[in-house]
């Protein structure tokens, strides 16, 4: 146990909210660099890893596994280096399959050997107990849904600005079926199906 302790060890700063909140950012940004979406989703599971676990432990005050020269510590459950590689594992892992950006199965080694690797070490260091663990795959877990489901198409920084004028305008969708709008000679004017039959509706004032 001792000699995987020190196998594992180097995950204890990748752990802390330095190290993978650190990570998220650095991600968000190769994707905003490769001009993706989902980095918002990445960061924001990051942030959510480590204030949700901090939230859990203040309602639930437990006491850490007892070892000697160790100060006593009651602020075991959950498992916040859990929480938080599983809540940016699943995140990253969702994000980055959506954007066809990795395999089917690299996304799946992503999802499951990160967190699996955080909760085996703390345990093995004798941080947590083993539902110390189990709880903090449970809480990465709902904010990682919670992140996928509503940021997963997000774009971050820069890439949210209005597009200059004289941009190419969007598709136009006409029963599900797209179109693709028509400039007129009139300078500024652009051409909608509606418009070509005259049925287009008035603007609301």
């Amino acid at each position: 146990m001792r000699r995987a302790d020190r196998v594992l060890s180097p995950l204890f700063p990748l752990g802390l909210p330095g190290g993978y909140i650190t990570m998220a950012y650095l991600t968000a940004r190769a994707l905003h660099r490769r001009g993706q979406r989902g980095g918002p989703a990445i960061v924001t599971s990051a942030w959510l890893g480590w204030l949700v676990h901090r939230a859990a432990k203040l309602v639930f005050e437990r006491e850490r596994p007892r070892r000697r020269g160790v100060k006593r510590r009651t602020d075991s459950y959950p498992s916040g280096h859990t929480t938080g590689a599983t809540a940016l594992a699943l995140t990253t892992a969702y994000v980055l399959h959506r954007r066809d950006l990795i395999s089917l199965p690299r996304a799946t080694a992503i999802a499951t050997i990160a967190p699996v690797t955080m909760g085996a070490y703390r345990g093995i260091s004798e941080e947590h107990w083993a539902t110390d663990v189990v709880g903090g795959w449970l809480l990465g877990g709902a904010v990682a849904l919670v992140c996928n489901a509503a940021l997963a198409d997000a774009l971050g920084g820069a890439a949210r600005k209005i597009k200059a004028p004289g941009a190419r305008p969007r598709a136009l969708y006409r029963h599900g079926r797209q179109e693709q709008p028509m400039f007129s000679a009139e300078v500024g004017r652009v051409d909608s199906p509606d418009v070509r039959a005259g049925t287009a509706r008035p603007f609301a004032r």
